[in-house]
């Protein structure tokens, strides 16, 4: 009987655990929320996105079933007048034209010319001009469906660098689905075109349009060298000033660490201008006395050394370095050990965790800082991925959908890192004590 009634009571249901775990569950939900929202956006069209459509079609079967083959053609090419082309550049010329016929769509392109009352077969024109002189032939090209004001509904493409497709119907949407054109050949006499439906680039469309238009490349080097930067700055810095408030005594130490953690009261908004206008002065006593140009603004420097003194992470490696025992460097001492010795042999080898926890939030911090950069920088050459991703923004209007795809782009270093590091993290979290 006792048995029975200690197992009967091992699975009752208690309220207040059934209560927590609905608490957690929601609120799981609540924060993942927004990585869905992005994640669905990512793959959207931009009228799917207007339209406040839930599930893109992207993420279904249906564009990608049923493609007609691809194949080449050659055209037949005749020199034309900027007259023609309304808005052609002058810059441009001796422009050449060609066209053909195109009877087969995908399906999603086929249901808008249905919907609008347009039967195939409709004509592609192609306008192309010579505007490189290293690259032999002709090497920009401008791909219209039935128009010839190149202003609405334009492609340009670079021989064996990039796909275009032209817009249906005054629908740039329709781009996406294709047939992507490639020019395979660009001399005028063989001018050779590649019509074909390539369902990867068809999928991760907007991925490859938002990082080819706005150079993700450049931005994610840059993030990554200022990340790199930063952590080092911080782990080297904060790794002495934490042993010396917590191995060391001097006159002050309290006092010191109290206004240390003081600063972390003060909000990031009423440092700003402060730390700008020091960065101004700076930058302008390193070329009035050195004579160098931009030492501070729009260079490293700026983005990276105001931020490596890192309360938080002095506070995290002190409290951690002062749990450990006096023994230690009593027995280092008789060895005859210094405080650099004793840090660098016993306390950061013991302190792997913390330091860790260190790295990632200092590199998510770094990674994800956005209105600094903007502040104190007006060039790309240093700009991070953060700012890149505000050039979708534009003044006719956001273009949300490659902006969560850059979003997503620009997520992925940081879930690796974590990815490898969450054990490290976690341990340096619950290890590191709070005691003063």
């Amino acid at each position: 009987m006792p048995e029975t009634t200690a197992s009967k009571r091992s699975f009752r249901i208690h309220p207040v655990r059934i209560l927590m775990y609905t608490l957690l569950v929601l609120g799981a939900l609540v924060c993942i929320f927004p990585f869905i929202w992005m994640f669905l956006t990512s793959f959207k069209t931009y009228g799917e996105h207007s339209t406040r459509v839930f599930w893109p079609r992207a993420l279904t079967i249906a564009p990608y079933t049923d493609l007609p083959e691809s194949y080449e053609l050659e055209l037949e090419l005749s020199p034309t007048s900027t007259d023609a082309w309304g808005g052609a550049p002058s810059s441009q010329l001796p422009l050449m034209e060609g066209q053909f016929e195109l009877c087969q769509v995908a399906a999603p392109v086929q249901d808008q010319m249905d919907r609008s009352g347009v039967e195939l077969p409709v004509t592609v024109l192609i306008l192309i001009a010579d505007t490189n002189s290293e690259v032999d032939g002709y090497d920009t090209f401008y791909y219209t469906v039935e128009s010839r004001v190149i202003q609405q509904g334009t492609t340009r493409a670079l021989l064996g660098q990039r796909w275009k497709a032209p817009y249906y119907l005054s629908a740039p949407d329709m781009q996406r689905w294709g047939p992507q054109l490639i020019v395979t050949d660009n001399d005028p006499e063989h001018f050779t075109l590649r019509v074909t439906w390539q369902p990867v680039t068809m999928f991760l469309f907007n991925y490859l349009d938002g990082w080819t238009e706005s150079d993700f490349g450049k931005y994610m080097w840059n993030s990554v060298r200022l990340t790199v930067i930063q952590v080092v700055g911080v782990v080297l810095f904060s790794t002495m000033a934490s042993y010396a408030l917590a191995r060391m005594n001097f006159p002050g130490r309290n006092v010191v660490f109290t206004l240390f953690l003081a600063t972390l009261m003060l909000p990031e908004v009423v440092t700003l201008i402060p730390n700008f206008y020091i960065v101004i002065q700076l930058n302008r006593f390193f070329e009035n006395t050195f004579g160098i140009q931009n030492a501070w603004l729009n260079n490293w420097t700026a983005l990276t050394i105001p931020f490596m003194a890192s309360t938080f992470s002095i506070f995290l490696l002190r409290q951690f370095f002062a749990q450990i025992p006096n023994e230690l460097y009593d027995a280092a001492l008789i060895d005859g050990c210094g405080h650099t010795r004793f840090l660098v042999q016993i306390v950061i080898p013991l302190s792997k965790a913390p330091l860790m926890s260190v790295v990632i939030f200092n590199g998510i911090w770094s990674w994800n800082s956005f209105l600094w950069p903007l502040i104190v920088t007006t060039r790309d050459t240093w700009r991070p991925i953060t700012v890149g991703l505000s050039k979708f923004i534009e003044e006719a209007g956001s273009r949300i959908h490659l902006m969560m795809a850059g979003a997503a782009i620009a997520i992925i270093p940081i879930l690796i890192l974590y990815f490898f590091t969450q054990k490290q993290f976690t341990e340096g979290i619950t290890t590191t004590g709070l005691k003063g």
